[in-house]
């Protein structure tokens, strides 16, 4: 998980006056600094006689320019790192660098000067851009909110994502990635590995292609095709991917975030090709389901295990769903959908792995450090993170669901209903939810959690009122406006003495420890 920089935002000023005035325009200059660099750099490239090195023709006068010079290096990866931090389009560049020093030490060469400029591009934006984007979409834009979301889950999954296959052209995303709430080392990191496989495909072509012109032997024109061939598989990586079914870690986040990031300037292309929507499956199987598994606050994993006909057959049905019926569904139809998709799927994820042992190698360290229990979900490799359970046209997984379709939606009263099958996860009920009573059954769901001394409740120590609660409102805090609205929003559903001291400032709000045992009820 990416780390947040909280320097990286601002406020407005509120206060009046001039020193107001002065506060409001700053981050629109700096804003406009940082247009100006961009402008100036695709200038320098386009109007230029600089830029005219930076042609095919030009390149060769560099190259022959530079061989001979003893601060070729110094000299190469200064003028590389000064284009990228101006924007300037670099692989040209990255092609001279293999054409004058050939494959080891122009993919040495080319990535220490892409690495830095890519690092001062970023630098450039976090200073000069991000306040006022933020400025002029406002402090309070949901937007930008929910764009910060996705960055703080999926920050450098997502941005290694694209560093290795490159939807977004190479200087945009330096300039791009400056503007979110990414931290520096984290974006430095996703960078430098990221950039290794395509700045090594682009220099061993430019080091063939000059070795083939220069002896047109069989083995340089055969290293040259190979290289081409290198070329084209990975301007199709992308495609590729997709036809294979092949996901990487955060690449569906990263795209959600260029999408609010262009304002969803796509969508009425997307709504007018949409395909007639079918209906959405009657979820009555999954309630069969839940009926006979769940007890209690536990799951009788053992039985269904033994008879999971009924549970496959569900998700089956959720996987033949049209992906544009749940789309263009009513809300409550579609948050009712997803959240018995998560918990259908979490069941089969147990089942699958039932009775649950201690993993080994790498993972068992991990958990052992962690204090998982043996049989927690936990000792399943790739347990939330692994794509899974195929629904409505592709598999999944549970953070997918969870934190990429379910979270979005803007409703904080999902963590009392999706269940991890953790004896601390607030627990199943054994039915499954519907759109036409989601709100009622959503409603109870936080009133049995209140109501649930295991999961929430009031202690008075030393004469000091104590509000102890789950800690799974500590982790998704922000879903609730933070520790203060999670306050407000328990205070809702509940009354009394209870009420009265979420409402007290002076109470303080413990969040208890977790328990990952597995909620099985079989004996």
């Amino acid at each position: 998980m990416a780390e947040i920089d909280n320097t990286a935002t601002s406020t407005d000023a509120t206060s009046h006056g001039d020193g107001a005035g002065r506060s409001s325009r700053g981050p629109l200059f700096k804003l406009a600094a940082l247009v100006l660099i961009v402008v100036a750099g695709y200038l320098i490239a386009t109007r230029t006689p600089l830029g005219g090195y930076l042609s095919r023709e030009g390149i060769f006068e560099v190259v022959e320019w530079l061989r001979g010079h003893p601060w070729a290096p110094v000299i190469f990866v200064a003028i590389y790192a000064l284009a990228t931090a101006l924007a300037v389009p670099g692989t040209i560049l990255t092609l001279g660098g293999g054409a004058i020093f050939g494959f080891w030490w122009g993919t040495l060469l080319n990535m220490a000067a892409a690495n830095i400029g890519a690092n001062a591009a970023f630098g450039i934006a976090r200073a000069l851009g991000r306040d006022g984007v933020r400025h002029l979409m406002g402090s309070d834009s949901t937007t930008l909110d929910k764009l910060d979301g996705i960055v703080k889950r999926h920050g450098f999954q997502g941005l290694l994502t694209l560093r290795l296959i490159p939807l977004v052209p190479f200087n945009a995303l330096n300039f791009g990635s400056g503007l979110m709430p990414l931290r520096w080392r984290t974006y430095a990191l996703a960078t430098l590995i990221g950039i290794v496989p395509g700045t090594a495909v682009y220099t061993f072509f430019a080091d063939a292609l000059l070795q083939g012109s220069q002896e047109a032997s069989r083995e340089a024109l055969l290293r040259v095709a190979f290289a081409g061939v290198l070329l084209v598989l990975l301007s199709f990586l992308p495609a590729l991917l997709k036809r294979m079914n092949i996901r990487l870690p955060g690449m569906s986040a990263i795209v959600v975030a260029l999408g609010l990031a262009s304002g969803f300037a796509a969508a009425p292309v997307a709504s007018a090709q949409r395909a007639p929507a079918g209906p959405l499956p009657d979820h009555g199987l999954f309630t069969e389901v839940l009926a006979a598994a769940v007890e209690d606050a536990g799951v009788a994993y053992r039985s269904l295990a033994d008879d999971p006909s009924r549970l496959n057959a569900y998700i089956s049905r959720l996987e033949a769903t049209d992906p544009a019926a749940v789309r263009s569904t009513a809300r409550a139809d579609r948050l009712a959908f997803w959240i018995n998709a998560y918990n259908a799927c979490m069941l089969k994820r147990v089942i699958e792995n039932y009775p649950i042992r201690r993993a080994g190698g790498l993972l068992r360290i991990r958990n052992a450090a962690a204090g998982r229990p043996a049989n927690s979900v936990w000792q399943i490799p790739d347990v939330f993170t692994g794509d899974h359970c195929p629904i409505a046209g592709a598999v999944r997984s549970q953070d997918e669901i969870e934190h990429e379709i379910i979270r979005p939606m803007g409703d904080p009263r999902i963590h009392f209903a999706i269940n991890c099958a953790a004896v601390s996860c607030p627990p199943l009920i054994p039915r499954a939810y519907d759109g036409g009573s989601l709100d009622s059954q959503l409603d109870d769901r936080v009133r049995a959690f209140t109501g649930d001394p295991a999961q929430f409740r009031v202690a008075t120590v030393d004469g000091r009122r104590t509000v102890r609660v789950n800690t799974v409102l500590d982790w998704f805090k922000e879903d609730f406006g933070g520790v203060e609205g999670i306050r407000a929003f328990l205070a809702r559903y509940t009354s009394g003495a209870e009420r009265e001291a979420l409402e007290d400032p002076g109470t303080e709000l413990e969040f208890v420890d977790y328990d990952w045992t597995l909620n099985d009820s079989s004996r």
